[in-house]
């Protein structure tokens, strides 16, 4: 039985990735994006089984609309997938007021907006799936990612937590942790911040460091979300690439290791 699927920031990367296998399974979608010039294309693909709509995830007026514009076209939604976003790289002093601000009204009240929005449909239905995409980021953070990976820790917060909120009216909560993939991610939406000299062994050593990591193929990424998701056996978290599977796991160890030299003494403060 088809979907109808509500997918944020279709134009390029995951997202679009998403709505062209989608569309091919027989599914229903409403791609979204912040131009629908962009994705115009998709209308070719299978133009009764797809809706554009205009979105900006930091304009909730156009939420609205678009959630609106799902319902009065396809009846419901069954899964929300909260793509849309960008990374933003540099040290923590080089960012702009207006560089943090914009990164989490992005990346974490994006996302808040949506479900806020597709939530009271989720609830008349007692069904729904939200698909909130994070990073292995959302669970390590190092230079030059500090703002990114705080957006995205964010976003594990709350969803971990309203994973329970919500699941007694029958919605289903999956946070989606990819690697490094080929997406416009790591091409020209990356915002950045203007290099101070002090901190050029930083970038150097990330520089070296990304040089041996694998870029992987965002087609065959949201393949494997997709067949998760409609497995029907869907984890809270889901690592996307042995990247984001390996350093988590690392980082889960090392902070095992770190709690245990000071477990003890933690509890003198009882």
């Amino acid at each position: 039985m088809s979907k109808v699927w509500f997918i944020t920031g279709t134009s390029t990367g995951f997202g679009r990735h998403f709505v062209e296998q989608l569309l091919q399974a027989g599914d229903k979608v409403v791609a979204t994006a912040r131009r629908l010039d962009a994705i115009q294309d998709f209308k070719a693909l299978a133009p009764d089984r797809v809706h554009l709509a205009a979105l900006d995830v930091t304009k909730k007026d156009q939420i609205q609309a678009a959630v609106q514009e799902a319902v009065d076209v396809f009846g419901q939604i069954d899964i929300v997938v909260n793509n849309a976003g960008y990374g933003l790289f540099g040290m923590l002093e080089e960012y702009t007021d207006e560089q943090i601000r914009k990164q989490f009204d992005v990346n974490l009240f994006g996302v808040l907006d949506v479900i806020r929005a597709t939530l009271p449909v989720f609830k008349r239905q007692g069904s729904g799936h939200y698909i909130n995409f994070s990073s292995f980021f959302g669970e390590v953070s190092y230079p030059p990612f500090s703002l990114y990976a705080a957006s995205k820790f964010a976003v594990e917060g709350f969803s971990e937590s309203f994973a329970q909120e919500f699941a007694s009216f029958g919605i289903k909560t999956t946070i989606v942790e990819p690697a490094v993939f080929a997406t416009e991610f790591i091409g020209h939406s990356m915002d950045r911040s203007v290099m101070k000299p002090e901190y050029l062994p930083y970038y150097e050593a990330f520089q070296k460091g990304f040089s041996n990591v694998k870029i992987g193929d965002p087609a065959k990424a949201v393949q494997y979300i997709i067949s998760v998701i409609k497995s029907g056996n869907v984890p809270l978290r889901l690592p996307v690439g042995s990247y984001s599977a390996d350093t988590i796991r690392e980082s889960y160890n090392n902070k095992l290791k770190e709690l245990s030299v000071w477990h003890e003494r933690s509890a003198e403060a009882d």
